[in-house]
């Protein structure tokens, strides 16, 4: 852990003082949201060892094959958070349900279950088909109204549709059936399609945890209850900086950052999971920009924070916005403080998958996870458009998706191994 400095912890309490704290709910609707501590963490973390080894022992059969299992995958959760980091990771409760990630179901659930069984049949494949991806991003729309700096969509946005209702349906109902536990629907905003995306999720068994991932545009109090009603698990908002102008600048929109705020809100009321997702280029890297949007986004009362690196695709496709060692080693100095620093144990999670990516190579790519774009091209993920075949094609002719996928693979960061920051 990378401990700081005292000139690091009184820029802290200046910056804490001077962010105000957002209109947020109250009373009945209060948004039941805590980061565990103390003896009540540790507790739930028993329950939810005691509940995997009982798992392990239930489709293995064997004391000490269950062990074996859960101490490998142990030690690829080490390996992932990386070495120079404790293990005691962060837990949140909302709602009733401990989550550590967005990109892991919450417990006790069913997905949480199917999720585990995934990860069990990647160490010791079981007699019974488990689940081979874990969870599916899957854009519903080229529609949006914003014009974002850094969209990976930019050469689909606002055409004709490729994917209908019935084709969306089919595809979740695909992967649904092959034992994926989460599906993150985006776009374009997949909120200009709200009425399918609400019989989209009507139609999706509920053992599916259902993230949508949106700007804020058109998330109005109706539409996140009726959101909420249909079965959607949460939300993940893009809010790309703490000053209101430069957000709204950065998304073509003059309006996106009062929107994501409100979305946020409204999600609240209606006690969904909420995350905020940033997009760090290099015109905001530095020490004193991510501690104040840390602050800015545990003033919402945000569980989770997810750093996204730019990458030269879509609109930034041919230009210069990969971020340099320098850069690189900061956000993992940001990863590594506010997740483990005890000064920093009421702020949100930070969720880096460039953090993991270069410690035990890429976890999409059809490893765990896979992207299908608005014209229903099967990708390694948002960032690689490696398209491999199309989704209706796969349908049609039965075709095993994930090993297609997994022929192309991740070249940045390939499916094992490290990467070094260079």
């Amino acid at each position: 852990m990378i401990q700081q400095t005292e000139r690091e912890k009184i820029e802290l309490v200046k910056i804490q003082g001077s962010l105000p704290q957002a209109s947020l709910p109250s009373g009945e609707q209060a948004y039941s949201m805590k980061v565990l501590t103390g003896w009540r963490k540790t507790l739930v973390r028993f329950g939810i060892r005691k509940h995997l080894f009982f798992f392990a022992m239930k489709n293995y059969g064997s004391v000490s094959r269950s062990i074996d299992i859960l101490h490998q995958l142990y030690q690829f959760k080490k390996k992932i958070l990386g070495t120079d980091a404790k293990s005691n990771t962060k837990l949140v409760k909302i709602n009733n349900k401990y989550y550590h990630t967005i990109f892991a179901p919450g417990y006790p659930s069913q997905a949480f279950d199917d999720y585990i069984l995934g990860e069990f049949h990647r160490i010791s494949p079981l007699p019974a088909k488990g689940n081979r991806l874990s969870f599916l991003f899957l854009a519903i729309t080229k529609k949006c109204p914003l014009r974002c700096e850094h969209c990976y969509e930019w050469d689909n946005l606002n055409q004709q549709e490729a994917l209908d209702l019935n084709d969306l349906k089919n595809i979740v109902h695909k992967f649904q059936e092959e034992g994926v536990a989460q599906f993150h629907l985006g776009g374009g905003e997949p909120m200009t399609r709200i009425k399918d995306l609400l019989s989209l999720a009507n139609a999706t068994d509920r053992r599916s945890e259902i993230y949508v991932l949106t700007s804020g545009f058109n998330f109005t109090q109706a539409n996140a209850k009726a959101l909420k009603d249909a079965g959607i698990t949460g939300i993940t908002v893009s809010i790309d900086h703490f000053d209101a102008e430069k957000h709204n600048a950065f998304r073509g929109f003059q309006n996106s950052f009062a929107d994501a705020v409100k979305a946020i809100q409204h999600a609240q009321e209606q006690h969904l999971v909420v995350s905020v997702s940033i997009c760090v280029t290099k015109n905001f890297i530095s020490w004193n920009n991510l501690l104040k949007y840390a602050a800015f986004i545990k003033s919402l009362r945000v569980p989770f924070l997810q750093i996204l690196e730019p990458k030269a695709v879509g609109h930034y496709k041919d230009k210069d916005v990969v971020l340099n060692g320098e850069q690189l080693r900061l956000l993992e100095k940001f990863y590594q403080t506010l997740n483990f620093d005890p000064a920093y144990k009421d702020y949100p999670v930070i969720i880096y998958t460039g953090y993991h990516q270069r410690r035990v190579g890429c976890l999409l790519g059809g490893n765990r996870i896979l992207y299908i774009d608005s014209d229903g091209n099967i990708n390694a993920c948002p960032f690689c458009h490696t398209k491999s075949l199309n989704i209706k094609q796969a349908l049609i002719q039965n075709i095993d998706v994930q090993n297609e996928v997994r022929k192309i693979g991740c070249k940045p960061y390939g499916l094992e191994g490290t990467v070094p920051i260079v």
